[in-house]
């Protein structure tokens, strides 16, 4: 049976679905759209950063409850996200969409300092120097795929061997990674963010990681926080 006519909106990649309105733009230009409630799936593509940035943006200008169903198409190095909530592929999805069959969809918690949130990793150790090596290594061949990380990991080994006995016992320095969920703390790395977790950083000029994105928090002390979920479709 065909579906009716709904709305989609696509992003980073052009898409055309029977029986559906899709419109297709890019991350930048989300501050453009008047309004979100007309769309009744949103479709991100690109990897954990991609994703990361799509919602941010929506948060930024409309509220993050009123966000439409995500389905995501991975197009990134490790795609953290998908592997962790396992959601069918996107081909599949949209055989579902164009049949008009019942698609599932799962809450994923959104996390916040301030107005710069994350889905499941921030930190200001280790991870830092990876993420930064890594980003000095997207040219050419490397530009997108693994090698460029397991590159970073090669250069940062000795150094990782040395300073990670002193990261973990630092209070200025932490690591949340919710997949890790198994576990709330060990000393300073977070598997669960259950309750607000307040850190003092010691200085007003930070550098740190959102999703393997590198960001710049100008904050002393800063509170990390659920600040809501969104529906992500899995099947």
């Amino acid at each position: 049976m065909q579906s009716s006519l709904l709305n989609i909106l696509s992003i980073n990649k052009e898409f055309k679905i029977d029986g559906y309105v899709v419109k297709n733009i890019t991350i930048n230009e989300i501050p453009t759209l008047e309004t979100i409630n007309e769309f009744n799936y949103v479709i991100i593509t690109g990897g954990d950063g991609a994703i990361r940035r799509t919602i941010k943006n929506f948060r930024d200008k409309f509220e993050i409850d009123n966000i439409p169903p995500i389905i995501l198409n991975p197009t990134g190095s490790f795609n953290v996200i998908v592997k962790y909530y396992r959601p069918i592929t996107i081909d599949k999805i949209i055989k579902k969409l164009i049949t008009n069959e019942n698609l599932k969809t799962l809450k994923a918690p959104i996390y916040a300092i301030d107005k710069k949130i994350f889905l499941f990793s921030v930190g200001n150790s280790g991870d830092v120097a990876h993420i930064f090596i890594s980003e000095v290594l997207r040219f050419g061949y490397l530009k997108s795929g693994f090698i460029r990380y397991a590159i970073s990991m090669l250069v940062l080994m000795p150094f990782h061997l040395f300073i990670t006995p002193f990261l973990l016992i630092s209070k200025q320095r932490f690591f949340v990674f919710t997949p890790f969920g198994f576990f709330k703390k060990f000393f300073n790395i977070y598997g669960r963010v259950d309750e607000d977790i307040e850190i003092n950083l010691g200085n007003y000029y930070n550098v740190l990681e959102f999703d393997g994105d590198l960001s710049v928090v100008k904050k002393q002390h800063i509170t990390i926080k659920r600040v809501g979920s969104i529906d992500l479709v899995i099947g």
